[in-house]
């Protein structure tokens, strides 16, 4: 998952446009949102053959979106949402869902692009962005965690998440 930092700009900007939510709230929100994810990731363990990872990022939010990758099934399956006046909670979350796509072909402009490929490839890049976050010397990383992961193992499956597809 990619979640958006508390107290950064883009929050500042998103809580503008959100129907009743002032900055302080929407922070806090954003602040309860993570503590409660890092709640449920303490409680997974090596007994687990998923994995989860999250990214607390601070740049410009594109959608809410949810992907799971299931790798045995070979399928893609993505929600997202929208930023527009409500909460992203009362939002409705469409499903997408397609075929792992063996290839390593770009898709803009592709005869054979779907809206499920399209979300994976954005994700993918952005994925790549926060994940060279992790080569930063661990005494030099941000205090607030801007990566959490379960189980143990999982920070090894989401910094390679996407080798296996190609």
């Amino acid at each position: 998952m990619l979640i958006l930092k508390a107290d950064c700009r883009s929050g500042e900007l998103r809580a503008q446009e959100t129907n009743g939510f002032n900055l302080y709230e929407f922070n806090e929100y954003s602040k309860l949102f993570k503590v409660s994810l890092e709640d449920v990731i303490s409680r997974i363990d090596n007994t687990i053959s998923g994995s989860l990872g999250v990214f607390v990022y601070d740049g410009l939010p594109s959608l809410p979106l949810f992907i799971i990758i299931r790798k045995e099934s070979k399928k893609v399956e993505v929600y997202n949402s929208f930023y527009l006046t409500e909460p992203v909670s009362k939002m409705p979350y469409p499903h997408w869902e397609t075929e792992l796509n063996p290839g390593n072909q770009e898709l803009f402009e592709s005869d054979h692009w779907n809206m499920s490929e399209l979300f994976l490839d954005y994700f993918k890049k952005r994925w790549e962005m926060e994940k060279e976050k992790l080569h930063v010397p661990e005494n030099e990383i941000d205090e607030n965690k801007n990566f959490i992961h379960a189980p143990s193992l999982a920070i090894d499956k989401c910094v390679e998440l996407f080798i296996g597809m190609k």
